[in-house]
């Protein structure tokens, strides 16, 4: 029996009609709930069964209780009850909610990336990385620059050493946004703490300039930051240390006294040549022409020249090849390394690999030791060569064509280490310094 026809039963007790003794008894919402279900079980629909019947139904079966002789004393509806105490039956299980449990383990969810920008939002998370730019520079100035390996490797080393103050400044990595004139700037103020020279902080700057020129050029930043900054001064200083012929030729003799042909050949050729270690490392067979010298030797910046050598020089590098390099190596080609360098590691065995021009510096100061010159490097070699071609010719265009400079300015550097002009200056004081010290 539903709802609607107890409130028929007790029609003749309430004149009312069913929708309106259930509508005045039941707050607004409940009877919105039963407004369309009651009024057709009233006109004798019974396939529809309302919410509030079925909470009632059950509400009757929960309060069955069990009799002490273990009979059930089932509980009925009253039938003759008003819609009154229905209605308040209803409004009680609709009020009465469970509350839910509290979280045992609360979860631990992470926060939603949001859009838009500011900081930690999307645009500041997916900010492209330095680094990646970093490798792509390189790259571009390996292969589309025809840079050496050397140069490359400086290049991102010196961009590296900006990555790593930049992380260290903010603890995070650096961004395309932090390529700013107040950071490279904080970076040279750092640089000129650690007390660096005026010609490294030069080079470090002009680095991060040119890897920013290649980012304006790829439309990923609107202009070079650099150019806001003060370049440092450039100061064509002279040579600290310039080896005479005597200590260049000691090195040649102290390889001769230890029969290694190989190091007699390295130093023959800087001593020579005045060509640069990474030059001399990357000579390959192709490179030797007859007596005459090297032909297309990769030199600084990518170039290439022609370096002429002594004819008895070359003879004695055609030697080595045929009596030493044909043992280390299985097959000599135009592109077999001249110079090879064998070591032994205790998990490995016995190494050997093309020299690297941090090998031949680590042989010149092994025989900078021997001879008594232990502060001795591979480049000042070529300030001994420049100066000896200079003294002897007196032409600074033909120290430049040997050593390959660009500009003269930088062969210019040459002139003024025991200026020839100075010393004629002073020339007349010869005899009256010889009667003074006689006397």
């Amino acid at each position: 029996m539903t709802f609607a026809e107890e409130a028929g039963q007790g029609e003749s007790n309430h004149p009312q009609q069913p929708r309106q003794v259930i509508t005045n008894v039941l707050r607004p919402q409940h009877a919105a709930l039963l407004d369309a279900s009651g009024i057709a079980a009233a006109h004798g629909d019974r396939s529809v069964t309302t919410k509030a019947e079925l909470r009632a139904r059950n509400a009757g079966r929960r309060s069955q209780v069990k009799a002490p002789s273990g009979e059930r004393d089932v509980q009925r509806p009253d039938h003759g009850a008003t819609s009154e105490g229905v209605a308040c039956s209803i409004d009680s299980r609709l009020t009465t909610v469970k509350p839910l449990d509290a979280w045992v383990v609360p979860p631990d969810t992470a926060d939603q990336r949001k859009r838009g920008r500011g900081s930690g939002r999307r645009t500041e998370t997916m900010a492209q990385q330095l680094v990646d730019l970093v490798e792509q520079f390189c790259h571009f100035q390996r292969k589309q620059r025809g840079k050496t390996e050397g140069g490359v490797r400086t290049y991102r080393w010196i961009l590296e050493q900006f990555l790593i103050f930049i992380r260290h400044r903010h603890g995070r990595l650096a961004r395309v946004t932090d390529l700013t004139a107040p950071m490279i700037q904080a970076w040279m103020d750092d640089m000129a703490a650690t007390d660096l020279a005026l010609s490294t902080m030069r080079l470090r700057q002009s680095v991060v300039s040119s890897f920013c020129a290649w980012l304006v050029k790829r439309d990923g930043l609107p202009a070079n930051p650099v150019a806001k900054l003060e370049r440092p001064p450039h100061r064509t200083e002279p040579p600290k240390q310039v080896p005479a012929s005597s200590i260049m030729d000691a090195l040649v003799e102290a390889a001769k006294a230890r029969r290694r042909p190989r190091d007699v050949a390295i130093f023959l050729i800087l001593r020579y040549t005045g060509m640069r270690r990474e030059s001399v490392a990357t000579l390959r067979m192709h490179h030797l022409d007859g007596t005459w010298g090297f032909r297309r030797v990769r030199v600084k910046g990518g170039k290439t020249r022609d370096i002429p050598l002594p004819s008895v020089v070359m003879q004695f590098l055609q030697a080595y090849v045929e009596r030493v390099l044909v043992q280390q190596v299985e097959s000599v080609g135009p592109e077999t390394p001249l110079f090879w360098s064998t070591w032994g590691r205790r998990a490995v065995g016995l190494t050997r690999a093309p020299m690297t021009g941090k090998n031949i510096w680590r042989l010149c100061k092994v025989y900078g030791r021997i001879i008594g010159y232990p502060e001795l490097k591979p480049h000042d070699l070529r300030h001994g060569v420049a100066m000896e071609v200079l003294e002897q010719h007196h032409d600074l265009e033909q120290v430049r064509a040997l050593l390959g400079h660009a500009r003269i300015d930088t062969t210019q550097v040459y002139a003024h280490i025991r200026p020839p002009q100075l010393k004629r200056v002073v020339s007349f004081y010869e005899e009256k310094a010889v009667r003074l010290l006689r006397e």
